[in-house]
């Protein structure tokens, strides 16, 4: 999931045990994607992106 709100990125995960887990990804982190071999920044993601406070509107 991709925030409109933040810059943050939560991938849930199926772990060894059976039981999905959350990782959560900030602006100076890299998201990998195991599951089609994909990593990139997270700030890449949200490059050219302006977010908005909600107090402002």
């Amino acid at each position: 999931m991709v925030s409109a709100d933040q810059k943050l990125i939560e991938c849930f995960r199926l772990n060894d045990k059976r039981v999905w887990e959350l990782y959560s990804f900030s602006e100076n982190e890299n998201i990998r994607l195991e599951s089609i071999d994909f990593s990139c920044p997270v700030k890449l993601i949200y490059e050219d992106v302006i977010l908005t406070d909600e107090n402002e509107e």
